[in-house]
């Protein structure tokens, strides 16, 4: 993305490529599914739906798809094992920063639209939570205090200014966040360090992705309602304007259907070279924990909270403490790499996960960072606009594709609905009120983000009537 306005990763447009056969290895992993690597009978006839993709978005999309219109063909296609990319590879958290991004987001998108994309984002814990419940998946749900810890007093005076200005015009999202600045409480509940300047919580939720995400891909395989090719990168997709099906084309073969979605998020680039310019993959490192011998955490966290400690503007770690005492911990800040190569990490960023918490967390335990036995990292993707990609595709010999993914690193407050509302489209019907306008895929969206490639502004958003 060669405007880089988020200012963390260096400018320059980055060309994906297709996902790497040796990634590093997430702790989620550490289980794999039966069906990981499973590939179904090869459809010989044209099919409905390919998708190309199976983490959070793909696999929401079949499942709603399929609970619609279980009479569909749909065939999924992953380049590697299931869900092997920014799914499998996260931090684990269910967590809204809206109130961190609500001036940007007002000044870009206006307040009607800014507070659409909030309520759009917060929804997201309740709603994941009841498909978990529906799904049967035991995925270590809980329900936890969202913390956003601050280390640096102008920045979290930032922060309260910033939830103020919430207030004054959307007082019921507001009205879900507490700040907190007795230094008791947050050293002594919170276990932060008396670095800690201040603090401010939302609800939240800590969650096991890959166990769920699986679990479904599980029971749909097993229940033989859809088609899964797994280890089978695509290399390119042809598509005619007015052909009656678009040709997916495959290291293990071509496959004829009359939708094509891709739900690749990072990776989107790579079949899709329109979008390139306005993507960014983007490298994350996480680190996993072990419990220590009494089934605590090594670094005197508690399941309750969530945290993210806030150092900078942009500058952060974020954690979740498992039910089992195990802790996740991931980082992001300014200089990280733009790149969709996970099959490596970054050093100063394992450096700072080894080490962070004997400044930022009160009571950590000795010897701690000597108990790592998983080390990876993802690939997320940032937009030149700051909200994903949703949709069908305006571009010349792409009328059989949508696109679905993008999600500014906080997909796991944006896919679930997003491809809800993807699939409700690509049957026709009417986008849901529910879904911000700001993140469908049009025309007068692509020609202001080319404008913002040259200006290195924000594009700029226009209201589209309802449809």
């Amino acid at each position: 993305m060669s405007g880089a306005l988020e200012g963390i990763y260096p400018p320059g447009i980055v060309h994906p490529g297709p996902p790497a056969s040796n990634p590093t290895t997430p702790y989620w992993h550490s289980s794999p599914h039966a069906f990981a690597n499973h590939q179904s009978s090869w459809p010989a006839e044209p099919v409905d739906i390919v998708v190309i993709g199976s983490g959070i978005s793909g696999m929401t999309l079949c499942r709603t798809l399929i609970s619609k219109r279980p009479d569909l063909k749909i065939t999924v296609v992953e380049a590697r094992s299931l869900c092997s990319g920014a799914t499998g590879r996260n931090g684990g958290h269910i967590k809204t920063m809206t109130f961190a991004m609500w001036s940007e987001r007002k000044h870009q998108f206006g307040i009607e639209e800014a507070i659409k994309i909030s309520e759009f984002e917060h929804s997201h814990l309740d709603v994941m939570a009841a498909a978990i419940e529906e799904d049967q998946a035991d995925c270590d749900l809980v329900r936890t205090e969202g913390v956003e810890a601050y280390y640096d007093q102008k920045v979290f005076e930032k922060g309260v200014a910033a939830l103020e200005d919430m207030r004054a015009h959307a007082p019921h999202l507001a009205a879900l966040h507490k700040v907190h600045r007795d230094t008791d409480y947050l050293q002594r509940v919170m276990k932060l360090s008396d670095r800690c300047v201040g603090a401010i919580t939302v609800p939240a939720g800590s969650v096991w992705p890959y166990k769920w995400i699986s679990k479904v891909w599980g029971d749909l395989i097993d229940g033989r309602k859809l088609n899964v090719q797994t280890n089978t990168t695509v290399q390119a997709v042809d598509d005619q304007d007015g052909a009656e099906f678009a040709i997916v084309k495959t290291t293990r073969g071509q496959i004829k259907a009359r939708k094509v979605v891709h739900a690749t998020n990072a990776w989107l680039g790579h079949l899709l070279p329109e979008l390139t310019p306005f993507l960014s993959p983007v490298r994350a490192n996480v680190v996993h924990y072990t419990p220590d011998e009494n089934g605590s955490s090594r670094l005197g966290t508690v399941p309750e909270f969530s945290i993210w400690y806030r150092y900078g503007d942009k500058d952060y770690s974020y954690l979740i403490s498992r039910p089992d005492g195990g802790v996740v911990v991931g980082r992001a800040g300014q200089g990280r790499q733009a790149t969709s190569n996970d099959t490596t990490t970054d050093l100063p960023d394992q450096a700072h996960l080894r080490g962070f918490f004997h400044e930022a967390a009160a009571g950590p335990k000795p010897g701690a960072a000597d108990n790592i036995d998983y080390s990876w990292s993802g690939i997320v993707s940032f937009t030149q606009d700051g909200v994903p990609f949703i949709g069908e595709l305006p571009f010349p010999e792409r009328s059989h594709q949508f696109v679905l993914g993008a999600y500014h690193a906080t997909g796991m407050v944006k896919a679930f609905r997003s491809s809800q509302a993807a699939a409700m489209m690509l049957l026709g019907e009417a986008v849901p009120e529910y879904l911000p306008r700001s993140m469908l895929v049009t025309e007068d969206r692509i020609r202001e983000l080319r404008r913002s490639l040259d200006t290195g502004k924000y594009p700029v958003f226009r209201p589209i009537s309802r449809l």
